[in-house]
């Protein structure tokens, strides 16, 4: 047999002896890849239910903070009568009375800011596609969505599982 059909056949051997492990290697490197990007899909979905969880709570906050001002916007006013009616006012009805507009004025302020908060939330919701006048229902889908992508990493994984499995196998 002359030197060059001896490489020519050792090289086969070495290509069909490397074949499968380079397939697992390809296959590991592309699994990856996607187990990265399904991951980064999952942190995105979550962070938008976080902020769907964040704009409820503040709307909660400022649906009570928007009750707390009507009530101390009528005493203020209750006071501020009261006060305007007394012949003589003393210090301590003075003082009561501008508690009561600093209380006021301190929600006003909370409430403003809460509003503010709301809106910005808004705009940012709906960049990321979720409606706030149909949050449940666009809640339902993104959970949804979570509970999909969280199914497919968890097949991504496996089949990765597999793959290192039989990687180990053929070093062997």
């Amino acid at each position: 047999m002359s030197n060059n059909l001896r490489l020519e056949v050792l090289l086969k051997a070495v290509d069909q002896a490397t074949r499968p492990l380079k397939s697992i290697q390809t296959a590991s490197k592309t699994l990856s890849g996607d187990i990265r990007y399904t991951q980064k899909g999952l942190r995105d979905l979550n962070g938008q239910a976080a902020k769907i969880d964040g704009f409820r709570k503040t709307s909660a906050q400022l649906a009570v903070t928007g009750q707390s001002l009507e009530k101390a916007k009528r005493e203020a006013e209750a006071l501020a009568t009261q006060f305007k009616n007394t012949e003589r006012p003393t210090r301590a009805q003075a003082q009561v009375l501008e508690s009561a507009k600093r209380a006021a004025e301190g929600l006003q302020v909370k409430y403003n800011s809460l509003t503010e908060s709301v809106k910005r939330q808004q705009r940012e919701l709906g960049a990321a596609g979720i409606n706030t006048r149909n949050l449940a229902n666009d809640e339902r889908g993104l959970k949804t969505r979570i509970s999909e992508t969280t199914a497919q990493l968890n097949r991504q994984r496996e089949a990765l599982a597999k793959v290192s499995a039989q990687q180990a196998h053929l070093n062997e």
